[in-house]
């Protein structure tokens, strides 16, 4: 990291912070920006931005958060050691210590004749949803589990994963019956829903961001290159990730008031990081979410296609004359 400072920088009087000039103010020949060499959180003084070490380190490779985390895991374990901060490192796979910890069972669409209830059921909500791949022409494979760990929060819960180089990074818990709440977000060790983004494709010259994973795989086994923020209100940190997409970022959250602030805090946001102008493509007005589109065999990938329009003034007034 040092590197990308060309040696401007400083410890500080405590030895305990590195002193640097600001990434976010140009000519900062006082050094604004200061990084704590215990914990790794760094904060710029004079433009307010904050944040982790990997946070710091995916915008100076320009890389995604995730992408950040598994090389900086990478460069420690060839090491064989764990540099600052001290925090011990779990070097064991996630996939595994969900395993472990939740009693995870695959459900894939040849699990239609397994003889674990719990499997059974959620082959039919997965099946009845068409979330499971049966095209030949789409290079894209969900993977599911359900729980039954005895102790686990999300026993006799749907499981779906986030994946990242073959290891789960995050999981959403999805009831399979009339549990409360529907979907239960992954805790404890596993970064907060605001700080994570589903699975795209980041050379793609597209990407559709939509709400929820149900809706981004819809769009993926239909070709559309998506990603879900879970929910409609996109975090700081989730737009800091997206910036560095070069494609088209089309907007895709539910035609609803909820959904309408969303596009509106998302575009709020886009304008503070100095972000690409964003584009916007509603799922269809007769559906509530694309999952319900794809369900009902509505061709996504020419809809979005053909719908997808840029978000800015003209369409503002569009919009605004359509719903008067």
């Amino acid at each position: 990291m040092l590197k990308k400072f060309e040696q401007n920088y400083k410890l500080s009087s405590s030895n305990d912070e590195l002193v640097v000039p600001s990434l976010f103010v140009a000519d900062d020949y006082k050094r604004h920006m200061s990084v704590n060499l215990e914990t790794g959180l760094w904060q710029c003084f004079k433009s307010g931005n904050k944040g982790n070490f990997i946070q710091l380190y995916a915008y100076l490779e320009g890389i995604t958060y995730n992408k950040a985390e598994s090389n900086i895991l990478f460069e420690e374990l060839l090491k064989g050691t764990v540099s600052k901060p001290k925090k011990k490192i779990e070097t064991k796979s996630k996939p595994a210590m969900l395993h472990n910890n939740l009693g995870l069972i695959p459900v894939s669409v040849d699990s239609a004749d397994s003889l674990n209830p719990l499997v059974q059921k959620a082959w039919v909500f997965l099946y009845e949803r068409k979330l499971f791949n049966l095209r030949d022409d789409i290079d894209f494979h969900p993977t599911y589990y359900v729980s039954t760990g005895a102790k686990s929060l999300y026993r006799g819960r749907l499981i779906i994963p986030f994946f990242n180089d073959s290891q789960i990074f995050y999981f959403q818990a999805r009831a399979l019956g009339d549990e409360t709440p529907k979907y239960l977000n992954a805790t404890g060790d596993w970064p907060k829903s605001s700080a994570v983004l589903y699975p795209y494709d980041t050379d793609a010259d597209h990407l559709v961001v939509c709400e929820g994973p149900f809706d981004a795989i819809s769009l993926q086994l239909q070709g559309v290159n998506a990603t879900c923020t879970m929910g409609c209100s996109i975090s700081d940190h989730q737009v800091e990730m997206l910036k560095y997409f070069e494609g088209d970022i089309i907007v895709g959250y539910d035609n609803d008031e909820a959904g309408k602030k969303g596009v509106n805090r998302f575009d709020y946001l886009r304008r503070l990081k100095r972000m690409a102008d964003l584009h916007i493509c509603h799922p269809p007005s007769e559906v509530k979410d694309w999952n319900e589109a794809h369900m009902k065999g509505l061709d996504l990938k020419r809809y979005v296609d053909l719908r997808t329009t840029r978000y800015d003034y003209d369409y503002l007034v569009d919009h605004l004359l359509t719903t008067l």
